[in-house]
């Protein structure tokens, strides 16, 4: 999906029915920042489509640009697959490469393994995965009671979505 064909807007709404693939969308880009999931604990298993191949692997890649420049991640969780030479699986270790996209389409790669490439993503977007999930992905369901609300009634949820009890 590209979001910079949706305008210069920096708040977009993903909206359709149950079971339309809102939550895939946001996983993908939370997996591929943050290797976690935006919400559910079991969503993690959920990563692979039950529709692939055993041989193809689980990856997702996610191209965005902020003020540092333009980057591509390239993320796979750890999964199993077949052995190709005997019976029996094999896991595939989760891997991880953040590349910088230069000016004149050159790709440089800044970070090639998981650590050190969850370092620089946390330093590009400059947000936490916590806090990612916190303030750039808002609950699903309280949107609709965020809009709903009177003033009175948005402090709650505010605080809720923001987490200020910390503060």
């Amino acid at each position: 999906i590209d979001f910079a064909k949706l305008g210069g807007s920096a708040l977009f709404l993903i909206d359709g029915p149950t079971g339309a693939g809102k939550t895939a969308i946001i996983d993908a880009i939370v997996f591929a920042l943050y290797g976690q999931v935006s919400g559910d604990a079991d969503a993690k298993e959920k990563l692979r489509s039950s529709h692939a191949s055993a041989m193809d692997p689980t990856e997702v890649e996610l191209k965005f640009t902020v003020t540092a420049g333009t980057f591509v991640v390239r993320r796979r969780p750890e999964y199993e697959r077949p052995k190709r030479r005997a019976e029996g699986m094999r896991v595939e270790k989760a891997t991880c490469s953040v590349d910088r996209v230069n000016a004149d389409g050159s790709v440089v790669n800044i970070a090639s393994q998981i650590r050190a490439a969850n370092m620089e993503l946390s330093k590009l977007v400059g947000l936490e995965g916590e806090q990612f999930r916190q303030t750039v992905v808002l609950p699903q369901g309280q949107f609709a009671d965020f809009l709903k609300s009177n003033s009175l009634e948005r402090k709650p949820i505010l605080q809720r979505i923001f987490a200020t009890e910390k503060f």
